[in-house]
């Protein structure tokens, strides 16, 4: 199935969202094909995708694309020359990340505690084939919920602080900490990220509990480094659950859609390694929803590409509401800008009951009374006031962003859910 004969619903597309989506089919599209769809595009469209490009996480997987089909005239020589820059800055980021990976990662060697690396660099090669092609943030570790404590006191050891909690998973920061520039995102940053994800202790005789993911960890050589990462069935669904989360919230990065597309290409001949999936799926809530999800919306995006042993019991068994929402949004969500859309609010709603608590919860998102969290870290006790300047202006900032994202968003939400009511009457009479 060619991308542009998918049904994406009756909105047709601008110019620039044209030009997104030709960005996004030169992945799976033959030389030929890709030359003829960007040769169609001027230097001002370009232009105007740019931050697009570094926000989807697009940017190095189109230049490493076009690079390897010799089609990397097509591409504006100014913007060439930037993503050619952005791609060495992102390697000496990407060395950095690995180091302080391979540093905390012997820390915890040192103190027994037992851990897994997660995301990010362990998805190199099966979704990508060199990581440092990968807009990544942070670090992200598994460990016990019993070592919780004693890994925030080696995260301590490294200048990480504790700055939220999100269910099971600690959210770190390191360093300076304020609202990065687009710009700068492929260079190494002063301000350090890390989550730490906590398995659940294992309750006697719970028959529906996944199997222990540390006690399976593989070794794995990462850039030269050996580090403990997934099993190869665990991996998969760790990533599948990741965008499908995502997917239920404000802002999806396309490019993890493209990973995800990868993955399921890696292995797509491996039959065991499917049955694996499903049986961890089976004791995932919602596991099967969320692999379908996501395998539905790389669908739609790439054309059909996933085997049969991952689609009868994932994709082909969503509920017509999923699917109709993933027509309709799916590429609108793709396409957005980092500012976000609330169109997930819509898809939760297909999720869960509506219940009084949830409709309440679903206003509260949509029009929040409260403000956004602090992304500025604390001055020194000493600290000047042009610098407690520049912090509280960099905060007022990022309040005037969310600010302006609740209100145009939201308005956008309320009246695209009268329309959205309208298509659910459409499939259930």
């Amino acid at each position: 199935m060619n991308v542009t004969q998918v049904n994406y619903g009756s909105r047709s597309l601008s110019r620039i969202d044209r030009l997104k989506e030709a960005v996004i089919a030169s992945f799976s599209e033959p030389a030929l094909e890709v030359s003829a769809r960007l040769g169609e595009f001027s230097d001002a469209d370009w232009d105007k995708i740019s931050s697009w490009l570094d926000a989807s996480g697009f940017a190095l997987y189109l230049l490493d694309r076009l690079l390897s089909l010799g089609l990397q005239c097509c591409l504006p020589e100014h913007l060439l020359s930037r993503l050619q820059q952005n791609l060495e800055d992102n390697r000496e980021r990407t060395s950095a990340l690995l180091k302080e990976t391979t540093d905390i990662a012997e820390a915890f060697k040192q103190y027994d505690v037992d851990f897994a690396v997660l995301k990010g660099l362990t998805l190199q090669p099966d979704s990508v084939s060199d990581s440092a092609l990968r807009y990544q943030l942070d670090l992200d570790f598994l460990v016990r919920e019993s070592d919780a404590t004693l890994s925030r006191y080696i995260l301590s050891g490294f200048g990480y602080k504790l700055y939220a909690i999100n269910g099971k998973t600690f959210e770190f920061k390191a360093g300076t900490c304020g609202n990065p520039q687009i710009r700068n995102v492929y260079k190494i940053s002063p301000c350090r990220s890390l989550e730490l994800h906590l398995l659940p202790k294992t309750v006697d005789g719970d028959t529906t509990q996944r199997p222990d993911q540390l006690v399976r960890v593989q070794t794995r050589n990462i850039r030269g480094a050996q580090l403990p990462i997934l099993f190869p069935a665990d991996l998969f669904m760790q990533q599948a659950l990741h965008l499908f989360r995502h997917i239920c919230g404000e802002y999806t990065r396309a490019s993890w859609v493209l990973e995800y597309w990868r993955h399921v290409q890696t292995r797509r001949s491996d039959a065991t390694f499917w049955r694996e999936v499903e049986s961890l799926a089976v004791k995932e809530p919602n596991g099967a929803v969320a692999i379908g999800t996501v395998t539905m919306l790389a669908t739609q995006t790439f054309g059909e590409f996933a085997p049969p042993e991952l689609t009868c019991w994932s994709m082909d068994c969503l509920p017509p509401t999923i699917q109709l929402w993933i027509h309709t949004y799916g590429r609108r969500v793709l396409f957005t800008d980092i500012l976000g859309s609330k169109f997930y609010l819509l898809l939760r709603q297909q999720l869960h009951t509506t219940s009084r608590m949830e409709r309440k919860m679903a206003r509260r998102i949509s029009f929040p009374m409260y403000l956004p969290p602090r992304i500025v870290t604390d001055g020194e006790s000493r600290e000047g006031f042009l610098s407690l300047l520049t912090r509280h202006r960099i905060q007022n900032s990022f309040l005037l962003f969310r600010l302006r994202f609740h209100i145009v968003e939201g308005l956008r939400y309320i009246i695209e859910s009268l329309r959205w009511q309208r298509r659910l009457a459409g499939i259930t009479q």
